[in-house]
């Protein structure tokens, strides 16, 4: 971060760091290319019979063509400017992370253990991780004057290239006149009025908008996606998939319970196993799963039983799966994948309820 004095040398005021803009499209592209590399690197070797890249003492792992890629990904932004170079770094730093952390088991035992039992629940944290960072950054939040006039001199970039779209100039258009209106200092407001006033100017040349294969499918699901998440159809699939996983963590649990009955504590470690904080965990969630599904399917209450299966896929990707990494290794992706796409169906659902109370609110008011 960057200092700012704040008086004749009497001392410094750390600034408050601005998120990049579009920094949550170039963590996306990191977040791809990281479990890309992940699951792409572990079926080639298991394809391969694990071959060996080098001759004698020498063996070249795939870590260190990680570190390269993360080098360069690291140089590029400070040496070159402009969103293809952002996004550059951004695909290779994934590609570096997921190189070099896929060997992690070998980097944490003396010998040498790809195969080491901590290394999948390692790698699955990680990336866990950069999504939750992902999820926040995604996060609007009432921007500064500092941070308008800052991103909109990131996309001043575009302008300069020739590459400035229209939707980006009505971007640059409302940050900056709120720049101009809020900003503290006198330099920063005549600062964003001269930007403003170039990019008012027909003058600037705007580039066409780029070619998009998909946009006619996300224009279809906008005009439909209220009709599809909030239909009684898509509702019962969803409360079918949170029972059965509920029924289903609850019942491995119950079966645990009554073999532990028959066991000797003075002569095993059942009770205090990995295996059973997994089955505890993935009951606690499975509960919450169930009690969800009851809310919203027999009872009505539809958010509150939404908000209780949002808590239980939580609990399931973050602990249940997480143990499940260790037990079970890259096994555990489907069952991770499977409760990723659930809690999606939730958020949506959740979203889904919170613009129908606003529209039933709406409309309340009109009647009134």
């Amino acid at each position: 971060m960057h200092g700012q004095m704040t008086g004749k040398g009497q001392g410094w005021r750390m600034r408050r760091p601005v998120q990049r803009e579009g920094a949550e499209r170039y963590l996306f592209l990191t977040l791809v290319a990281f479990a890309g590399t992940v699951l792409g690197t572990r079926a080639y070797l298991e394809l391969t019979g694990y071959p060996r890249i080098g001759g004698g003492e020498l063996h070249i792992a795939h870590a260190l063509w990680g570190g390269l890629f993360l080098f360069v990904a690291a140089l590029l932004p400070l040496i070159l400017a402009g969103r293809t170079v952002y996004r550059a770094s951004a695909v290779m730093g994934g590609i570096g992370i997921g190189l070099f952390i896929d060997e992690i088991g070998k980097l944490i035992t003396t010998d040498n253990d790809y195969f080491y039992p901590a290394a999948a629940p390692l790698i699955y944290g990680t990336f866990l991780l950069a999504v939750l960072v992902y999820l926040r950054i995604r996060r609007t939040r009432p921007p500064s004057p500092r941070s308008l006039l800052l991103t909109s001199l990131q996309l001043i970039e575009e302008a300069v290239e020739g590459d400035l779209q229209d939707h980006e100039r009505d971007v640059l258009q409302r940050r900056l006149a709120a720049a101009a209106r809020e900003a503290p200092s006198d330099e920063q407001r005549r600062l964003a009025t001269t930007l403003l006033a170039y990019v008012e100017s027909r003058k600037l040349e705007i580039a066409p908008d780029a070619l998009d294969r998909f946009r006619a499918i996300r224009a279809w699901w906008t005009a439909h996606e209220g009709h599809w998440i909030g239909s009684r159809g898509v509702a019962a699939v969803l409360v079918g998939a949170l029972f059965v996983s509920g029924v289903r963590a609850l019942v491995d649990l119950g079966i645990a319970l009554t073999e532990i009955g028959a066991i000797d504590p003075s002569q095993s470690t059942r009770l205090f196993s990995l295996d059973m904080l997994h089955l505890v965990v993935e009951g606690i969630a499975g509960s919450l799963l169930l009690a969800g599904a009851v809310l919203i399917g027999l009872l009505g209450q539809r958010r509150f039983g939404a908000s209780l299966a949002e808590y239980g896929l939580l609990v399931s990707l973050a602990l249940a799966d997480l143990a499940s990494f260790y037990l079970r290794q890259f096994a555990t992706i489907e069952v991770a994948l499977f409760h990723g796409l659930l809690l999606f169906g939730v958020v949506a659902y959740r979203r889904q309820l919170r613009r129908d109370e606003r529209r039933r609110a709406a409309a309340a008011m009109l009647a009134a």
